[in-house]
């Protein structure tokens, strides 16, 4: 089986441990290479690249979530029912891609699916780089565990 950390060793740029915005932009750059592609074997390539970026962010997502609990908001009828973590979304966002990379990169199907699969994956791809890209919501607080030394 096809293991897409497997690959991350031939990418260069992920041994110099880029932090999640960088990452998610070349999800984006690699996504819309793939909405040109018009074949199973131009996909493949970009989907084995695409998935260790994919992993290198799924890391950093689990890191991160230790740290990033939203604990006040401005307003009482905004507090989540729930303990919520402010990368919870982005994380399933992330999980979906790598399902859909997963299967352009392994599974035989109709090429006619080809462009509703990579377009698919480039809305998510887009919608996971906007939370990590852009600035966080000013009405949200955040507050970062003290560490005592």
């Amino acid at each position: 089986m096809i293991n897409e950390s497997s690959f991350t060793h031939f990418y260069t740029e992920l041994s110099l441990n880029p932090d999640l915005p960088t990452l998610a932009e070349r999800c984006k750059l690699l996504t819309e290479i793939l909405l040109d592609c018009k074949s199973l074997p131009q996909t493949q390539p970009v989907c084995r690249c695409l998935g260790a970026y994919l992993e290198e962010v799924k890391t950093g997502l689990t890191e991160s979530m230790c740290d990033s609990q939203v604990v006040e908001f401005e307003a009482e009828e905004e507090r989540p029912g729930k303990k919520e973590w402010l990368l919870e979304d982005t994380e399933t966002k992330c999980d979906y891609c790598r399902a859909l990379n997963h299967v352009l990169l392994i599974s035989h199907f109709d090429s006619d699916m080809l462009p509703h699969l990579t377009g698919l994956l480039h809305d998510m791809a887009h919608s996971m780089a906007g939370d990590l890209i852009m600035p966080l919501q000013p009405r949200m607080t955040i507050r970062l565990p003290v560490h005592q030394h």
